[in-house]
Order: C-alpha cells, then structure tokens, then sequence
C-alpha cells in the first residue's frame, strides 16, 4: 500500500504539472483507453511474437522405449546327399529349431526386461561355403560324440543328431557365440555387466568410428638401436586388417614413436630368463599413457614397448603362479601391449608384432579371444551383427533422452534442423529394425549407423546446450525494467476510476 500511494503521488504531481487535471473526466478516460489499447492490443502481441520460443514438431517418440528388436540369425544347415536323405535332414531341422529358439532367448529377455529376441532358423541349403557360418549334418567327423568347428562351419554326426538333439542345439548356440553376443548386448542396460564379464569388460564401446594409434616406445635410444620399420609395418600387416573390417566403422590409424619412458616395475630374474608380475601389469600404462597424446575414447592403442637386450625370456608371471610364454597383455577399453624384446635384433620384425596384438586388437573390437590375426567371415558377421544392435539401441535411447530434456525445459528452441535430424534417426531406426527382422546384417548396419549419428548430433546440437542453463529469474531481470513503467501508471490510473466510481455510487446512494 505504502508503494502504490507513493506511485498515486507521483502520478498526481506528473499529470498536474502537465495540465491534464483540468481537463474533463471523459478526455481522461479516453486517453487511458487509448494508451490501454496500444499496450494489450499491439504491445502485448508484438511482444509476445518477438519472444515466443519457436519449437518445431517431433516425431512420435515415447513408443521406441516399449519396441522390441527382433534379430533374425539364418542357419544353413548342409548334407551329403550320399550319406543321408534330404527328408531325413528337414524332419532333424524341424526338431531342432524349437530347441534353438528357446536356448537362443536370453532369461531377462523371456521375462520382459530385455529388448533383443534372436530369432536363429535353420534352413536347408545345398551350398554352404560361401556363407558366415553354418553347420553340415555328416558322418566325416572324428570324434561324432562331439561337435566339430571347423573353417567351414560347425560339423555334426548324423549319429550325435539322432540321438541327442538337445545337445546339438547347445552346440550350435555356442557356435553362434550368442552367449557372448548376448552378454555385450545386456551391458547397455545393465552396466553391472562390466565387472562381471571380462569380455564385456575388455572390449571397446561401439563406436561409428575408430582411430587406431600404433606406437613404439624406446625406453633408451642409445641403448636400444634397431630400426623401426613402423610405417612398412602397418601398411602390410595392419591396413589388410582394417580392410577386413569392412563396414563395420570408419577405422583409421596413425603410428608415432616415444622415447624415454620407463616402466615403474621392472622384470624380475627367474632362472634362464625374466618375469613381470600380472599384478603389476596395469601400472606399466601409466607413465606411458601421459605420452600418447589420444584425445577421444574411440582411439585404441596398440604398443610395441621395446625392452633392454639383458631381457630375454622374457614372460608374465599370472595370478595362479603360471608362465605366459608370450609378454603381451590387454588394457580393457584402452589397447594391447608388446613388450617386445631387443637381443640380438636390428630391427622389428612385424610379422612378429602384430601376429601378437592383431588378436588382441579383436578382443578390443568386441570377438571372443583367439589366436588368428585375420577376420574370418563369422567374426565379420559377429561384429556387424553387435555393431547394429548397439547403435540401434543407443540411437532410442539418445532419442528418449532428448526427449526428456525438452519436457523438462519449457522455453528450449527446437529447430527445424533438430526435427529434422530426430525425424532422420527415427526413420533408420525403424529400417535397421525391419533390415535385423530380416537377417541383412549390412543394411541394418548402414541404417544404424546413421541413425546413432543423427541423433547424437540433436542431441548435442548448440542452439540446446545454450539454453541449459537459463535460469527463469533472468528473464523477470530482463522483462520488468521493460513493463514496469508502462503497465504501472496504467494500473494506478484504472484505480483511481474504480475509486472515483465508488465515490460517486456513494454519493447517488
């Protein structure tokens, strides 16, 4: 009350020294109409056009969070037609494909809370060489009792079919590897996964792109001299693997050397040779890691530590008192170390190197451990087949949670490249989706990838990261120096006609 009688006074002194006291009663009323009139009807308007928050129209979203990806896994299943009839080998696929499904379905999946159902149906085909993978029914097996892998698939006897089918559609999941599979897709929505299983642990989050950085660290150039042949070196060994790959992701590599750079545990002597510890393994990264100079969390490393000459027989000591007779080892997310040894060399020998790290550089890319350091079509298949599964969900989630930030902020700007790019992941999901349904593991990819890659960009698209952190109490600081001395005196003239008004009913009264 006090401020509103200081606003009346002010008001009254103004308009007196103006002279508009003396005029009549209804020219005041009229040029408070008339002031009223400009400030709702154009004022108010011409504001409120001018600081509206433009937000354009997103795709329906909040259904992906309840879609379930069917991932379908064509088995061909092959024959010699001299060692068995063609019926024979339907009738066998017909018993075995029940089996597979319900061994193929994850527990969390069957009880609701997974996203992923493998849908694994065997076939008949007269022609199995070229494909990722397959299995052939045949009596040419060594030991028929079990399951044989081979280069050209999984083998099975005809004796080990008949009599224990259980057991062969175990055979055949495990030979999918969707077991391991399986465990890389549940750790996007359970990350306790991570310190359960070490091939989740070990391998690299997907990513649409990986930069490989390949270095040779020399702890003691004048004492270690040998020639690098690093560049030679990558362009044989590694640039095949990279093209083996194929559409799994963007790869590209770069090479450097380091020099001076010790290890902080140094090998110990054990007879005719030397060891280091596997405890002590994980702080051999640290002085090294402060000198690659990697800048993003897709780089993996592979490096090629060059060890003093006084070290041969050289081995890792494990945990259970055992001897690795091969001194390499694997950094979970981060890379493979070499410790590569010196005596009696004037140069690396790559052959040598990477026939060591190449395997490792797959457990890196998601594959179950081996010792070959090429990319057989199954692995091929293996990888595609994740990366395609992962990007499609990262792709729903991203969208879920630019969703959630947009309800949560009321005055966001959603542009119409923004709808645009939420409208563009939207539609690859639904084709990665309908390409999985259908086994074209390369479609699916291509569609995947692109989705997880426009989504990410709405997601972290500036003109949103600009906004969130505008507190509302900014606004008032921006807006009431502006409306408070045109609304006041308007309000403080309308109570002074209710109070005139009152005053004359009063009177007639």
């Amino acid at each position: 009350q006090f401020c509103v009688r200081l606003v009346k006074q002010w008001y009254q002194r103004r308009v007196r020294g103006m002279g508009l006291l003396k005029l009549p009663d209804t020219v005041q009323k009229i040029n408070l109409l008339y002031y009223s009139v400009i400030v709702v009807f154009l004022g108010t308007p011409l504001w409120w056009y001018t600081t509206d928050t433009y937000r354009a129209g997103l795709p329906h979203i909040s259904t992906l969070s309840d879609q379930k990806t069917l991932v379908h896994l064509p088995l061909p299943v092959c024959f010699n037609p001299q060692e068995v009839q063609q019926s024979r080998v339907e009738q066998m696929v017909v018993s075995l494909k029940p089996l597979l499904l319900s061994r193929a379905t994850p527990r969390d999946t069957s009880r609701g809370k997974g996203r992923v159902f493998y849908d694994v149906s065997p076939r008949v085909e007269t022609n199995c060489y070229e494909l990722p993978f397959s299995v052939t029914f045949t009596d040419n097996v060594k030991r028929p009792s079990k399951a044989e892998i081979t280069p050209d698939g999984l083998k099975v006897s005809l004796q080990k079919m008949e009599r224990s089918i259980s057991d062969v559609a175990e055979d055949i999941v495990q030979y999918l590897e969707l077991p391991h599979l399986q465990n890389h897709i549940m750790s996007i929505d359970d990350s306790s996964l991570h310190a359960k299983q070490q091939d989740v642990r070990n391998a690299m989050a997907v990513a649409t792109s990986y930069n490989i950085l390949v270095s040779v660290v020399n702890p003691d150039p004048a004492a270690i001299s040998l020639s690098y042949n690093l560049v030679s070196g990558t362009k044989q060994y590694l640039e095949p693997f990279i093209r083996e790959l194929g559409a799994l992701a963007s790869v590209t590599y770069q090479t450097q050397v380091i020099r001076y750079v010790r290890l902080p545990h140094m090998p110990v002597k054990s007879g005719d040779g030397f060891y280091l510890s596997e405890t002590n393994l994980p702080h051999l990264i640290n002085p090294i890691e402060s000198k690659l100079g990697t800048s993003t969390t897709n780089d993996i490393n592979l490096i090629i530590y060059l060890m003093e000459g006084k070290y041969t027989s050289l081995k890792i000591k494990t945990s259970q008192g055992e001897m690795k007779d091969v001194p390499s080892f694997l950094s979970p997310q981060f890379g493979a170390v070499l410790l590569y040894e010196t005596t009696n060399k004037t140069e690396i020998d790559h052959s040598e190197t990477f026939n060591v790290l190449l395997p490792q550089l797959k457990q890196l890319l998601g594959l179950k451990q081996s010792s070959s350091a090429n990319v057989s079509p199954k692995e091929n298949y293996l990888m595609k087949l994740r990366a395609a599964i992962t990007h499609t969900l990262r792709s729903i989630d991203t969208l879920i949670s630019l969703v959630r930030l947009v309800d949560s902020i009321p005055n966001m700007v959603i542009g119409d490249h923004i709808a645009d790019q939420v409208s563009s992941a939207v539609e690859g999901i639904d084709k990665a989706q309908s390409a999985l349904s259908t086994g074209d593991i390369d479609e699916a990819l291509l569609h995947a990838s692109s989705a997880r890659d426009a989504a990410e960009k709405s997601f972290s698209d500036p003109s949103i990261l600009a906004l969130l952190y505008f507190p509302d109490d900014q606004k008032f600081a921006i807006y009431i120096p502006l409306f408070l001395p045109v609304g006041l005196p308007l309000i403080v003239a309308y109570l002074e006609i209710v109070k005139q008004w009152k005053k004359n009913k009063q009177k007639t009264d």
